[in-house]
């Protein structure tokens, strides 16, 4: 396996994707960000373990590469790829957070399929990509950042414009995109329960607390109250 072979996690910052994406009930931001928080560290996790199984390989991670900025998903990533790619790397595999079932495994697969084939790509279940490994000479920046990110439409205008590329489909993996997708996730079994013990207890506490606050308020101010007159 070449040693010319880096994994990018893209990930946004927590409080903004707790913006776009709800896996908590009750819409409460705080606990949603908690959430992406674990999950950011649970694909660095699953990357490093990747890397320890092959010393060839190495991660970058996307906000170490470039600063937090309003230009698109697909810009930064592009940004991204291409300060990778300056660094002298020759293929990058892309890799995100809303996929717990992505593993070690998987990733070491992309890497030795790319030293073949122009493009890995690892699609989702609703028409997106957990997962994409390109090539350097195949990489055009002005198209890769205006495929169509973020919809059900990704995986169609990658592989539209992926003219004379040969591509490898990996297998396809569900994502997490909401509340009610992450209590049916079927995979990762022991994480995604990890993940909903932590939502459960933490909102358990905010309840506590208000419940307490509402009863602490009520008896304020009923000790505030004039006595009666005999």
């Amino acid at each position: 396996m070449s040693t010319s072979t880096a994994i990018l996690i893209f990930t946004q910052e927590a409080s903004k994707e707790a913006t776009r994406k709800m896996l908590t009930p009750l819409k409460n931001r705080g606990v949603n960000r908690l959430v992406f928080d674990k999950l950011n560290h649970f694909v660095e996790r699953t990357a490093v373990a990747a890397v320890s199984k092959a010393n060839n390989l190495q991660v970058f991670y996307s906000n170490q590469l470039i600063k937090p900025n309003n230009n698109s998903f697909g810009q930064q990533l592009s940004t991204a790829i291409q300060v990778i790619f300056e660094r002298g790397f020759e293929k990058v595999i892309c890799i995100g957070n809303d996929c717990p079932a992505l593993d070690k495994n998987r990733i070491l697969e992309a890497a030795e399929k790319l030293q073949t084939i122009d493009a890995v790509l690892g699609p989702d279940n609703r028409g997106g990509v957990y997962l994409l490994g390109i090539s350097r000479k195949d990489f055009k920046p002005e198209v890769f950042e205006n495929l169509a990110w973020q919809s059900e439409k990704m995986l169609e205008s990658y592989i539209e414009q992926a003219d004379n590329q040969s591509i490898l489909m990996l297998e396809a993996l569900s994502d997490i995109h909401t509340f009610q997708e992450l209590q049916t996730y079927t995979t990762s079994k022991y994480f995604i329960a990890f993940l909903l013990q932590i939502i459960e207890q933490t909102i358990s506490k905010i309840q506590d607390f208000y419940l307490n606050l509402t009863e602490n308020s009520s008896i304020r101010s009923l000790s505030l109250r004039a006595p009666p007159i005999a």
